[in-house]
């Protein structure tokens, strides 16, 4: 699938899911309840949901621009990958 596919079919199925009260975090994949989310609506169509947990650990900056919306998550913490052998 391309990119705008795979968003379009995000789009519709967060859709679905918000008229039955659940939401799928864009950054953990987690559902949850959309009460426990950070949510975009555009002209009454979900763009973007973050849950409380992700939101609590990254700066999530969302813009307009002439395609759309530009959202950007950056961790407030650093990854640290340890070798596990």
């Amino acid at each position: 699938m391309q990119c705008n596919e795979l968003n379009r079919a995000w789009m519709k199925q967060a859709q679905l899911d918000a008229e039955r009260g659940l939401a799928e975090c864009r950054l953990c994949k987690q559902k949850t309840g959309i009460d426990e989310t950070t949510s975009l609506w555009r002209n009454g169509i979900l763009v973007f949901v973050i849950c409380d947990d992700c939101s609590s650990s990254h700066d999530v900056i969302m813009r307009p621009t002439e395609k759309g919306v530009e959202v950007r998550a950056l961790p407030r913490m650093p990854l640290i990958v340890r070798n596990c052998c």
